[in-house]
């Protein structure tokens, strides 16, 4: 099959190099994503918070300077907007270098295998490519929670409390890095570390008594408990109206449980099975490990499965609350949000651990690592995900934003405000967009509003009228519409500066308005 031999290395060094230039073009494509201008507006800020107001508004149709969010975690970085897509890049790529000796391939003489199939996998998942152009995280968390899997199936003689704390650890940190408080993972880690210590317990009692089986060691068993009790637990503290965001789902349930399959389509076949190039050996990897008897790896997939339960919930949640916080269609709100299903990347690297964890047991299984009769079906997979690799790739993030930051910034002293008028979806970070080029260090003392065309924003700047939860736009001198809206605009002020979007934005044309001064007497 020449080059298309699946089974010849030189098939997967070749697919790591395209991958890897492919993360290149990604860094140099592709502006930066939504969510890292907020974090970059966060880390810019002498405190960590958002100057301009909260990206959750109370008001569903304006912004409030004073209602403002700490963004955690605090992440030093200058207005170098290279520092998150490179350092994300860095990190991903000592990742995928260690991620090849995660491999069925037992230690010999103290040496271990190196193998470049894993690591061609993950340079082309479509998920990383889009991320690192972006500089999200999911690489960073994928490599965080990977590595201690990784460690576990490598040195599968690690101790089982070690190989617990190596879990709870990555989990922890996962959590900093999504930006959860300090309280919440340490009871996260007293909770987790007890439950564990119960466990182990009860394990060694068991194997204790001859002739008796601890139910602990099924990892299937014990995968679908983990994941029906975390299901039962987020749903029931939501119902209560507990867990902030997870209230949503009291208040919202029909569309919730809409949200429920989208999620699951979104989360588990798309960007799982289908993404991670994972369905030719889903079954093989089942079938085997109903077979093993193993605490240890009953603990791995009982995190995998406690995970994949905690995404799958936590992206409909999102779905409908974002949807109630925007007024945003429905159900469109989840095409508009369905990157979100990204957020199971972080279970790639684990997935193929385990997968190689049981072929170590089982040789006659097909793996990534010896497809056997699965190799054609392999090869279907990754023929199917690369022109979505290629599209991550060359479709990066496009603004329109930054030149009308430039005009503003041309046109604006320092102190003055400006509003923009966008639809709720999205709006405020779009608006941080703007801030990244206009006043990213808040040196020029510039504030930035958002409204709605709908909200009577008008009012509020002819007749200075106040509202509840709303900055005082009063004395803004400058008005930016966004591509698609119609606003109208008040008597005395004049067209300063138009644009066209990129076609990737939709290609239409945006506004920027200036206050006319007063004719002199």
């Amino acid at each position: 099959m020449g080059m298309l031999d699946i089974d010849d290395d030189r098939f997967w060094w070749s697919l790591l190099v395209i991958g890897c230039l492919l993360s290149i073009i990604a860094i140099v494509n592709s502006d930066l994503g939504l969510d890292t201008h907020i974090r970059m507006n966060a880390a810019n800020s002498d405190d960590g918070v958002l100057e301009w107001g909260h990206t959750r508004t109370v008001d569903p149709l304006a912004s409030d300077p004073s209602y403002t969010k700490v963004i955690e975690p605090q992440i030093d970085a200058s207005s170098n907007q290279l520092f998150f897509p490179l350092g994300v890049g860095i990190i991903f790529a000592l990742g995928i270098f260690s991620s090849g000796y995660i491999n069925p391939t037992k230690i010999e003489a103290g040496k271990i295998a190196w193998s470049p199939r894993l690591p061609a996998i993950l340079s082309i998942y479509p998920v990383f490519i889009f991320a690192i152009g972006r500089g999200y995280f999911e690489p960073v968390i994928a490599i965080v929670m990977g590595l201690s899997f990784g460690l576990i199936v490598v040195r599968d003689n690690i101790k089982r409390s070690v190989q617990a704390i190596l879990i709870i650890a990555s989990l922890a940190f996962v959590m900093y890095l999504k930006g959860l408080s300090t309280d919440t993972i340490s009871y996260f880690v007293i909770f987790a570390g007890i439950l564990n210590f119960i466990g182990q317990k009860v394990d060694d009692k068991y194997n204790s008594i001859e002739g008796k089986q601890s139910p602990l060691q099924k990892p299937i068993s014990m995968a679908m408990i983990t994941f029906f009790s975390a299901s039962i637990l987020l749903i029931g503290a939501g119902f209560l109206g507990y867990g902030g965001t997870l209230s949503i789902i009291g208040d919202s349930p029909l569309k919730f449980s809409f949200a429920l399959f989208g999620s699951l389509l979104d989360v588990v076949i798309i960007f799982g099975l289908f993404g991670m190039m994972l369905w030719p050996f889903i079954m093989p990897l089942l079938t085997h490990l109903k077979q093993i008897r193993s605490y240890n790896l009953a603990l791995l997939t009982s995190t995998c499965a406690g995970l994949l339960a905690s995404i799958w919930i936590y992206i409909a949640v999102l779905w409908t609350f974002e949807a109630e916080l925007w007024g945003a269609e429905w159900p469109d709100i989840m095409w508009i949000m369905g990157n979100n299903g990204r957020y199971i990347s972080l279970l790639i690297i684990p997935l193929f651990a385990l997968m190689a964890y049981t072929a170590k047991h089982y040789p006659e299984m097909p793996s990534l690592w010896s497809p056997k009769e699965k190799s054609k079906t392999l090869l279907l997979a990754i023929i199917l995900v690369l022109p979505l690799t290629l599209l991550a790739s060359l479709h990066g993030q496009t603004m329109w934003t930054d030149e009308a930051a430039e005009v503003l910034s041309d046109s604006m002293e320092d102190d003055q405000e400006f509003i923009f008028i966008h639809e709720p979806t999205l709006a405020m970070h779009w608006l941080y967009t703007i801030r990244s080029d206009l006043d990213l260090d808040g040196q020029r003392n510039i504030t930035g509003h958002w409204r709605a065309p709908d909200s009577g924003w008008q009012d509020e700047v002819v007749n200075s009228t106040q509202y509840p939860n709303r900055g005082d736009i009063s004395s803004i001198q400058y008005i930016v519409v966004a591509p698609d809206i119609k606003a109208d605009i008040p008597e005395g002020w004049e067209i300063l500066q138009q644009g066209q979007a990129p076609w990737l934005n939709g290609g239409n044309q945006w506004t920027i308005w200036g206050k006319v001064s007063p004719q002199p007497n």
